[in-house]
């Protein structure tokens, strides 16, 4: 049964086997945030300059929100001590930490995208080092060019011992399944390794600039619109062992999945290049808990399975879940074996801890 800040001796640390003590899952959360100062010292001139300064769109109103929070989460970025409060607060174990979005370089020079992932996985290592039995790394690859992203995969695997890696829904507006990436998906499922997909924003935001809609309705927009060209675009046909967890419940497409099934039974033009209907591809991404109701957490474990479904809290931000084991625990209909997978054994399955 799953459990909330059990003593670190009952936990598996990375490397080692889920349940050594006691046959207890840990808890795991595979959507949670770490910012590298480094690499946003290094990058604030080029970013000015190009107009590219995080967190600056939306309404007035929004940046202000923005820029308040980001003085409330300084702490909860920078300090080991207050992150690991607020795991044990949260009954998690274990975090399996990305870097911010908006520290995903990809309009960067490929040179200077290069450079900076490598100064965010670097500083990410360290931060793993300190409490291996408490994090784990999901480094950033320079997508901007495929061979320096393919090279920079290879050194998180085999040198910084990082289980996978975070990309965004798209490349400065190229789709996930364009034919440049294909080595990378190739490297990706050789490594066996995670993909965890997450937004960095909202590629036609003019008219989501106000109410937040461009995180409120264009995140989880980008989830949907990452998903389906990776279906439609057979990366997920060719691949069939990627690992890939979509954030945000994996937006708007898992709940409407039939009206993609349809028009491929419907018209040629959507089968096109595609053996199999694209409900069958779905299943085989997975979804993390960010959905805020048990009843949508319940719909993804039927519609889904159990096993489809990962547990996140997308620490340290405003929109995220600060009782994640309890949203888990409050979804009707599962039972103790569904909920330890949720929380903590699929994670540990696809992070290579179990």
């Amino acid at each position: 049964m799953i459990y909330s800040s059990a003593p670190r001796t009952q936990m598996a640390a990375p490397g080692g086997s889920a349940g050594e003590s006691g046959g207890k899952t840990p808890v795991i959360d595979i959507h949670c945030h770490r910012e590298c100062a480094a690499a946003g010292e290094m990058m604030s001139a080029e970013s000015e300059r190009l107009g590219r300064i995080p967190l600056s769109f939306g309404s007035e109103l929004t940046k202000e929100v923005n820029r308040r929070q980001l003085s409330t989460i300084r702490p909860m970025m920078e300090s080991v001590d207050v992150r690991l409060a607020a795991m044990d607060k949260a009954g998690v174990d274990i975090q399996a930490l990305s870097v911010s979005p908006y520290q995903m370089f990809y309009w960067a020079e490929p040179e200077v995208g290069l450079k900076s992932s490598r100064m965010v996985n670097d500083d990410l290592a360290e931060l793993v080092a300190t409490h291996p039995d408490r994090f784990m790394g999901l480094g950033t690859v320079p997508l901007q060019d495929t061979e320096a992203a393919v090279g920079e995969l290879d050194r998180c695997v085999n040198e910084l011992g990082f289980r996978g890696l975070e990309i965004a829904t798209n490349v400065e507006g190229e789709e996930l399944s364009s034919t440049r990436l294909e080595p990378f998906w190739a490297a990706v499922e050789e490594h066996g390794v995670v993909v965890f997909i997450h937004p960095t924003g909202f590629t036609q935001p003019d008219r989501l600039d106000h109410h937040y809609f461009f995180n409120v309705v264009g995140h989880p927009i980008e989830n949907t619109l990452a998903i389906a060209n990776l279906i439609f675009g057979g990366v997920i046909e060719r691949h069939p062992d990627l690992k890939i967890v979509v954030a945000h419940g994996g937006g708007y497409l898992p709940a409407y999945a039939g009206r993609m099934d349809h028009a491929y039974h419907a018209r040629e033009d959507v089968r096109e290049g595609l053996p199999k209907p694209p409900g069958e591809y779905l299943k085989k991404f997975h979804f993390d808990t960010m959905v805020f109701e048990p009843d949508q957490v319940g719909f993804l474990v039927e519609k889904y399975g159990a096993s489809q479904v990962i547990l996140g809290t997308d620490y340290p931000y405003d929109m995220g879940e600060e009782d994640p084991v309890g949203l888990v625990k409050r979804t009707a209909g599962l039972d103790d074996s569904q909920r330890d997978l949720i929380c903590g054994g699929n994670a540990a399955r696809l992070l290579g801890l179990a």
